[in-house]
């Protein structure tokens, strides 16, 4: 993958090429044109099928592609509507894959007893679970590593997969006694961190960026907040339900800190996620600003809320529910609310259906909060996105994590 063109920071996107024409991939003229041509094929097959009975292979070669362009009409204009729902691929440019066009913006709101790598002995809330895959050839203390483990949760009952991934200098002597700082992970809905891992690779990623310069030693933890599937519990203590914000903003980090060397303080803690991952990273830092002081958020929403596949999660109607629903909006909590003392990237593109309400989010960040946007000028709801955006992150972040 090339690396994104960074541009000034005085080019917020709005000068992009949008991509309107009347035939992008999520446009109705061209639904509606696939499927005035699959009724257009589906009557004329039908007038002209007593023409085409009969023996012969040029009869049988034409009924058979007049079927198949029938079906292919309907299986075009399938995959259109699905498009069109999940904006997977706003344009022709965006599913032909051309390069990204990166523009960051100004900010807003002001300026081993385990067998785990550097694992403490005695820590029982991370627990080895298996081999993980390989990042790159060569020793630790060279590449870093990468572990599968268990993080338990003691009081929800929760209990997660991740991959930790430590990266050289973790295992070098003079780092012996150096605390470092953590970026947590987070996966989309219904994602995991095999998906993240495979599609995106956070690890061998910042392995290079350490290595040429552009990000400080940093820990990776790629873990899901899916924690019962097929439900969407949307980052949420649910009322009856799992207590999914209890588990990422407490235990998680008690795990982690359990069995690793990692900094204290919230400045030295960032979550990043992409989709409703980016959705949960937001929330869990602008709820608890005292675990995490810095936030990627890659095509998130701004706010939660309950649907078919959430079920109730804010509880019987009354006061609470409503209190707790008022809560779940961003934009809610940052007219109401103190700001949170938390910086914020916010990585978009200026053709996805998310970027109006970026831009109604960053009117409303004030001091202490900042937020920052990450524009790219192509590009859907989709990991062509989310990895272009990757690696431009990781050093963003980076940057704003300190001791």
């Amino acid at each position: 993958m090339n690396t994104p063109e960074l541009n000034t920071p005085d080019d917020d996107g709005a000068n992009a090429e949008r991509g309107t024409g009347v035939m992008e991939l999520t446009s109705a003229a061209l639904l509606w044109t696939v499927l005035g041509l699959t009724v257009l094929v589906t009557v004329v097959t039908v007038w002209c099928w007593p023409r085409l009975a009969g023996r012969g292979w040029a009869r049988v070669a034409a009924r058979l592609g007049a079927l198949l362009s029938g079906q292919l009409g309907l299986v075009l204009a399938a995959a259109l509507l699905v498009n069109s729902y999940g904006d997977f691929y706003p344009t022709w440019d965006d599913l032909l894959g051309p390069d990204q066009q990166v523009s960051l913006g100004r900010a807003a709101g002001g300026g081993d007893a385990l067998g785990l790598p550097g694992g403490t002995a005695g820590s029982r809330l991370v627990r080895p679970d298996g081999p993980a895959p390989a990042i790159l050839p060569g020793p630790a203390n060279r590449v870093g590593s990468l572990s599968s483990v268990r993080l338990i949760g003691p009081r929800t009952g929760l209990r997660q997969q991740a991959y930790v991934y430590l990266p050289p200098q973790y295992f070098q002597p003079a780092y012996a006694r150096t605390r470092f700082p953590v970026v947590l992970m987070m996966t989309g809905f219904p994602g995991t961190i095999q998906s993240t891992l495979g599609r995106l690779d956070p690890p061998r990623q910042a392995a290079g960026l350490i290595a040429g310069g552009r990000m400080q030693p940093t820990i990776l933890v790629l873990v899901s907040q899916n924690v019962a599937l097929p439900r969407d519990t949307n980052c949420v203590d649910a009322v009856g339900g799992p207590q999914v914000d209890t588990y990422f903003s407490t235990e998680v980090p008690a795990a982690l800190r359990s069995a690793y060397r990692l900094l204290p303080s919230p400045g030295g803690w960032a979550v990043e996620g992409y989709s409703e991952g980016g959705t949960c990273a937001l929330a869990f830092a602008m709820r608890h600003p005292g675990v995490f002081g810095v936030v990627g958020d890659l095509g998130g929403d701004y706010g939660l809320y309950e649907n078919r596949q959430t079920g109730t999660l804010f509880g019987p109607e009354g006061p609470d529910r409503d209190r707790m629903m008022s809560e779940a909006d961003f934009g809610w909590r940052l007219t109401h609310l103190p700001a949170p003392p938390i910086k914020v990237l916010l990585a978009t593109s200026v053709r996805d259906r998310d970027y109006p309400a970026t831009q109604r989010f960053l009117a409303e960040v004030r001091p202490p909060m900042q937020a920052t946007p990450l524009l790219l000028r192509s590009g859907g709801h989709n990991f062509g996105t989310w990895s272009a955006e990757q690696g431009p992150t990781l050093e963003w972040l980076s940057a704003q994590l300190t001791h």
